[in-house]
């Protein structure tokens, strides 16, 4: 399952990363003057379109072994937002990754 595909820019190739990849890096590692600006941006595209995310992607990213902190922080930020999406963050967390305190 590719999560990037290519844009072309004036006839340059970016790599852009899908929205579930994307909100899991921006959760990876914020710096402290960024996390709250980070936090806030994530609830909102979470409270917009977090219907229409593709939770297998996530599965699939730690099922590799990737971003256990990202989805933790993830889960974190649903619980104050909607419950059947921390519940679903928190079913994907318990198969395929772990909880970090």
């Amino acid at each position: 399952m590719k999560l990037t595909k290519k844009v072309a820019v004036h006839n340059i190739q970016f790599p852009v990363a899908c929205l579930e990849l994307a909100i899991l890096e921006s959760l990876y590692n914020p710096s402290l003057v960024s996390q709250g600006y980070v936090n806030e941006l994530v609830k909102k595209v979470l409270r917009k379109q977090w219907k229409t995310l593709d939770f297998t992607i996530r599965a699939n990213i730690l099922k590799k072994n990737k971003h256990h902190a990202s989805i933790n922080r993830l889960h974190v930020l649903a619980k104050t937002l909607d419950q059947e999406l921390a519940d679903k963050i928190k079913a994907i967390i318990k198969k395929y990754g772990y909880f970090i305190n």
